[in-house]
C-alpha cells in the first residue's frame, strides 16, 4: 500500500511538473509573440525590465499636504444654475474673429458675453471668500510638488476607448524622432490593461500610472474623473518640465526642441489658443478678483497640449487644480456651456490671478479637413514663430508658420474600431505634403491598420478583437476605399521611401 501510494504521488508530481513546463512555455510564447508583433513598428529603447515598471507609486507627501488645503477652501454654497438655454453660447462664439490682431491684442466682440448663470449675492460672496482663502493658503503654505529635478517628458491620460488612440499617437511621436519618456495616467485600476501597460508601452518608453492609488493615501474623499485627470496627471508626474498631450494628439516634429527655446525658456508656461472667444460669466472675474475685461481680450485655450515647468509654475497648477476639483462651480462660471466646457480654460485664469507670466501661442489653429465632418482634426503651430510672420529683410529667410501638432479630437478618433470612412478627411494629399512634408493622413492610417492587424487585445475591442467585421479586415477595407491602395503591410512612407513598419528603426 505504501509503495502504491508513493508511486501514485510520484506520478502526480511528474504530471504537475509537466503541466508547469507547458504553462511556462505558453507564457513565453505569448510574450515573444507580443514583442515580435511590435518590434517592426517601434524603435528599441531598452528591455522593459531595465526601464520603467508599473509598480504602485510611493505615498505622496505632496498629496497629504495639498488635500487638506482643497478641503479647507471648499465652496459651501450650491453650484451656479443656468437660467436660460446655452445654445446661444455655442453658436454666437463659434467664430474666428480673434485670429485678427490689432495693436498686439486679440480682436474680440465689443459687447461682453451676457451672464447666463443664477447665483445669490450671498453665494457669490461666499465663493469669493473661499477663493481668496485658497490663494492665501498657496502663498503661505503651498506644498512642494514632487518631481525629479532636471527631467523632462510627456504626460498623458488614457484608458478604455482612448488606449488605441494613444498607441497611434505614440507611434507618431516616435516617428518624429522623439525619445522623451511618457507617463500615461489611468483613473482607476479598472482601466489597467496588462498587455498594453506591461508589454507594449514599455517598448514605446512609456508606463502606466494609476491615479487612484495615489489619491487613496488621504482621508479626504476626492473623486477625480473626466476633465479633472489632466491637471492631476501634471501634478503627480515625475517630470520637472512636461508637455501634456491628449491621447489623440501627436507632434509632427520632436517636442524636445520646445523645451529649449523661447517662449518656454522665458515664460515656463505655454498655452495654445482655441477657435473661440470667451463665454465667461461676469460673475467669474468678480469671484477670483480679475478685471472684468481681461478674459475678453484674449482667446480661449485648447488644452490638448500644454507646456509647463512645475518648478516655475507650481502655484499656477495648484490653483488650476482647485478650479478643476470644484469644476461643478468653476466650469460653468468660466464657460457657461460654451464650446469645450471643462478643464481647458482653467489654466490661463490661474496664471492671471497669481500674476504669473505665461505665453499664448500667437498663430491660431486651423482645421485639417472640414470642421464638423466626421474625422477632421485641428492643427496647432510652433510657438517660437510670431504671428503674423514679420516681413523678411533683404537676404533673410522667409518666415513661415510651422505646423507642430495634430489633434484628432473630432469623432471618430484614431480608434480603428470606430474609424470607418471611405474618403479622405484631412485634406488632399498635396495639402498634406505642403503642411507636413508627407501625406500624414495616409501614414496615420497605415499605423491604424498595422495595430488593428496585430494580436493586441484592447479591452475596448472586446474578446479577441471581434466585431461584426473583424477590426483588421474592416481597417484594410477603409484604407483601400480612402487611398485606392490595397494594404499589404508594405506601404511606403511618404518621402522617406521606407516601409512604414521600419520608419522608427
Amino acid at each position: 500500500m505504501r509503495l502504491k501510494s508513493h508511486f501514485g504521488a510520484s506520478r502526480r508530481s511528474r504530471i504537475l511538473v509537466l503541466l508547469s513546463i507547458f504553462v511556462v512555455i505558453g507564457l513565453a510564447f505569448s510574450y515573444y509573440h507580443t514583442i515580435h508583433s511590435i518590434s517592426g513598428l517601434i524603435p528599441e529603447f531598452k528591455s522593459p525590465s531595465s526601464i520603467w515598471t508599473s509598480k504602485p507609486p510611493k505615498p505622496s507627501k505632496f498629496w497629504l499636504s495639498f488635500a487638506p488645503l482643497l478641503g479647507e477652501a471648499a465652496p459651501n454654497c450650491p453650484p451656479p444654475e443656468r437660467q436660460e438655454s446655452t445654445v446661444l453660447a455655442k453658436n454666437r462664439f463659434y467664430n474666428e474673429r480673434w485670429i485678427l490682431r490689432l495693436g498686439g491684442n486679440w480682436l474680440v466682440d465689443e459687447v461682453p458675453f451676457p451672464n447666463q448663470l443664477k447665483m445669490k449675492r450671498s453665494d457669490v460672496q461666499s465663493m469669493r471668500e473661499k477663493h481668496s482663502l485658497f490663494v492665501d493658503l498657496l502663498n503661505t503654505k503651498a506644498p512642494t510638488l514632487d518631481y525629479e529635478k532636471g527631467t523632462k517628458g510627456i504626460v498623458t491620460s488614457a484608458g478604455g476607448s482612448y488606449f488605441p488612440d494613444l498607441i497611434i499617437s505614440l507611434l507618431m511621436l516616435r516617428r518624429s524622432g522623439s525619445t522623451l519618456p511618457v507617463e500615461v495616467f489611468l483613473t482607476t485600476p479598472s482601466e489597467y490593461e496588462p498587455q498594453i501597460c506591461e508589454s507594449i508601452l514599455p517598448y514605446l518608453n512609456a508606463k502606466c500610472i494609476i491615479l487612484s492609488d495615489i489619491l487613496s493615501d488621504t482621508p479626504h474623499g476626492f473623486t477625480i474623473q473626466k476633465f479633472q485627470i489632466k491637471i492631476f496627471a501634471m501634478l503627480f508626474s515625475s517630470f520637472e518640465s512636461l508637455l501634456f498631450l491628449d491621447a489623440d494628439n501627436f507632434p509632427i516634429h520632436p517636442p524636445e526642441e520646445l523645451f529649449s527655446m523661447e517662449p518656454f525658456t522665458k515664460n515656463h508656461l505655454v498655452l495654445w489658443p482655441d477657435f473661440w472667444t470667451s463665454t465667461a460669466s461676469p460673475i467669474f472675474p468678480d469671484i477670483v478678483g480679475l478685471s472684468p475685461d481681461i478674459l475678453r481680450t484674449r482667446p480661449t485655450i485648447e488644452s490638448g497640449q500644454i507646456l509647463v515647468s512645475k518648478k516655475h509654475h507650481a502655484k499656477t497648477l495648484l490653483l488650476a487644480a482647485y478650479y478643476n476639483v470644484y469644476g461643478d462651480y468653476f466650469y460653468p462660471l468660466i464657460s457657461q456651456g460654451g464650446p469645450g466646457e471643462g478643464d481647458k480654460d482653467t489654466f490661463a485664469p490661474a496664471a492671471l490671478v497669481l500674476n504669473n507670466a505665461f505665453y499664448t501661442v500667437e498663430t491660431p489653429p486651423v482645421n485639417l479637413g472640414i470642421r464638423n465632418v466626421g474625422g477632421s482634426a485641428i492643427v496647432h503651430y510652433d510657438p517660437s514663430i510670431p504671428y503674423p510672420c514679420p516681413a523678411p529683410s533683404p537676404g533673410s529667410e522667409t518666415c513661415e508658420a510651422r505646423a507642430f501638432f495634430i489633434h484628432a479630437s473630432w469623432s471618430p478618433k484614431l480608434n480603428a474600431l470606430q474609424k470607418l470612412q471611405s474618403t479622405r478627411k484631412w485634406g488632399d494629399e498635396k495639402k498634406n505634403r505642403q503642411m507636413f512634408g508627407m501625406d500624414v493622413e495616409k501614414v496615420v492610417w497605415g499605423y491604424m491598420v498595422e495595430v488593428a492587424c496585430n494580436d493586441w487585445e484592447f479591452a475596448d475591442w472586446g474578446n479577441g478583437n471581434k466585431t461584426a467585421t473583424p477590426v483588421c479586415a474592416q481597417s484594410k477595407k477603409c484604407f483601400r476605399d480612402v487611398f485606392g491602395d490595397e494594404w499589404d503591410g508594405v506601404m511606403v512612407d511618404v518621402d522617406k521611401k521606407v516601409q512604414i513598419g521600419d520608419v522608427l528603426t
